[in-house]
């Protein structure tokens, strides 16, 4: 069997795979064979990182990449590739386009360690998925002419605006008997109206989050103007959210006065009514006619 070739970042490797596996458990890794050149290299990761709550308005659950770790090459930047897999919910110009921007990222940053005397082998995989989770909904507008924007509904039955990735529109054809330099006129001119209309819609966002902005301010200074008048009426007796909530000391007062007004028994009957039991006037006068009628 042939034995490994010496790499400083072998061990770093091995740690840093250890730590992703640990956070990622759908992470494999998978090593060259024995008889390789520059054995274990190369070596191929596989990481699904699932959507965060940060990118749940877009339809896309997870992203798959495939980190490749060549063994040629004199430093780190030159040895790491990366791919984003297309998929159903992410198109392949998206997936192209994350692919660059994470392996120009990914590589920069390697570039720097080395540069900045930074500790030796390492691969940096835990800060490049990192990055992915924070710049998850980043990423899928990188090509923004695949963004589609549609209103749909929140687990609540609210209703919100969602985004889905879509195949990017085909080019118009050109028109019979036009020339290539009136194409070329067109298509310049389409991107002038894109930028005018994406420069329009941007203008059309600014100004609404000014106007929320201001808005928000507004019901703050309006609700301390409501709460600073509500103490002043309160400090001259006046409440102005209804009836004044008494105080446990102030509710047993109140009972304390009203038991010295006394309390009305049940057998007196009450004043509307005249009590007609056992002992009572009623009572007296009936007995009286009885003793009348009898003689």
């Amino acid at each position: 069997k042939r034995e490994a070739v010496s790499d400083p970042h072998v061990d770093a490797l091995q740690k840093e795979l250890i730590e992703v596996k640990a956070q990622l458990t759908a992470a494999k890794l998978v090593k060259a064979k024995a008889d390789a050149p520059f054995f274990p290299f190369p070596i191929t990761v596989t990481i699904v990182v699932p959507s965060p709550p940060s990118a749940a308005a877009f339809d896309v659950n997870e992203l798959r990449l495939t980190l490749t770790l060549n063994g040629e090459g004199a430093h780190a930047e030159d040895r790491v590739a990366i791919m984003v897999e297309p998929t159903d919910d992410v198109p392949a110009p998206v997936a192209a386009a994350i692919s660059d921007s994470l392996q120009a990222t990914w590589r920069a940053q390697l570039t720097k360690q080395r540069e900045g005397g930074g500790a030796r082998g390492g691969w940096l995989l835990k800060p490049l998925l990192g990055l992915v989770t924070t710049k998850f909904a980043v990423l899928l507008q990188l090509v923004p002419e695949c963004v589609e924007a549609y209103m749909g509904c929140d687990d609540a039955g609210a209703t919100l605006r969602r985004f889905m990735l879509v195949q990017p529109p085909l080019p118009p054809e050109a028109a019979p008997g036009v020339e290539a330099e009136e194409g070329s006129e067109e298509v310049s001119g389409e991107e002038e109206m894109d930028e005018e209309a994406r420069a329009f819609w941007e203008e059309q966002e600014r100004i609404k989050a000014e106007a929320a902005r201001k808005q928000a301010i507004k019901d703050a200074q309006d609700a301390e103007a409501r709460r600073q008048e509500v103490e002043r009426m309160r400090e001259k007796g006046i409440e102005m959210d209804g009836p004044k909530r008494l105080s446990k000391k102030e509710h047993e007062e109140l009972a304390a006065r009203k038991r010295g007004q006394g309390n009305r028994l049940a057998k007196t009957g009450s004043r509307a009514t005249k009590y007609a039991g056992e002992g009572s006037a009623l009572e007296k006068k009936e007995q009286e006619k009885k003793k009348g009628s009898k003689k």
